[in-house]
């Protein structure tokens, strides 16, 4: 374990190196100012509160789902490319526990970047309304896990095809498992009339993971209040995923010959 958390060090120091903190800043400076953005055009406390957690939750769930995307895809080629991974390697170590220095590297990266932004929303909504919505908090963690799982499985795919490949394969895996039923059954099925199509998405939902179950915008956004019991579970869920990626990626990597 001490190896892997080496290994995690070493590629959060690495993105320091990069100044890859410049993007996390950006978003941050966005959220900061999107509260105000939206006061000027809402009406009322009410209509404030819903537009920007419905603003702000779409921006943050689409931004921890390419920061999760892009970091999960790149980061082994970066080691290669760089040749960094071969004086790791001949130490005596396993090839998982190289995977899941990688692993906690990424979701401390994620958790960073995702966080700064979302105390950004947080200080830009508390100046123009000082009160704290715990629903938030909520929100923040679920579409942190998400982010961890999409890296998690680009990291995973990396071990077999290139990074814009292993990215556009956690993409697709992220949009069949954000699908909700109710969309396939009204849209796909009764709108479109693509009844394979529907069956086909059903099959692949029952193996993939399923990125609706982190989706918590409308419940914050509507006050509707969440059983704390819920986060538990779902953290579980999306450990669980982590973990069958990393033995993938770990028994994938195996195979390379390094």
């Amino acid at each position: 374990m001490r190896v892997a958390v080496e290994i995690a060090r070493l590629q959060v120091t690495e993105s320091f190196r990069r100044q890859q903190f410049a993007i996390p800043l950006f978003v941050a400076v966005l959220m900061l100012g999107l509260p105000a953005y939206v006061n000027a055009f809402s009406m009322g406390i009410d209509a404030f509160s819903l537009v920007t957690k419905n603003f702000a939750l779409g921006i943050l769930g689409f931004y921890g789902a390419t920061l999760g995307l892009a970091l999960g895809a790149s980061v082994v080629r970066r080691d290669l490319k760089q040749k960094v991974i071969y004086p790791l390697l001949s130490r005596p170590m396993l090839r998982l526990e190289y995977v899941t220095g990688h692993m906690l590297g990424l979701a401390w990266s994620c958790a960073c970047s995702l966080g700064l932004a979302f105390l950004a929303l947080q200080a830009g909504m508390y100046a123009l309304q000082p009160v704290l919505d715990p629903g938030l908090l909520g929100a923040f963690f679920s579409i942190l896990l998400q982010s961890v799982v999409l890296a998690a499985a680009a990291l995973c795919f990396s071990m077999f095809s290139s990074p814009p490949l292993a990215g556009i394969l956690a993409f697709a895996m992220y949009v069949v498992g954000s699908l909700s039923r109710a969309f396939i059954e009204f849209f796909l099925v009764q709108d479109r009339g693509a009844a394979h199509l529907a069956w086909g998405v059903t099959q692949a939902q029952k193996v993939l993971p399923r990125f609706e179950l982190f989706n918590l915008n409308y419940q914050v956004e509507h006050g509707i209040p969440i059983d704390p019991r819920y986060f538990g579970g779902e953290a579980l869920y999306a450990l669980g995923w982590i973990a069958a990626f990393a033995i993938g990626a770990a028994l994938l990597f195996e195979r390379k010959d390094l």
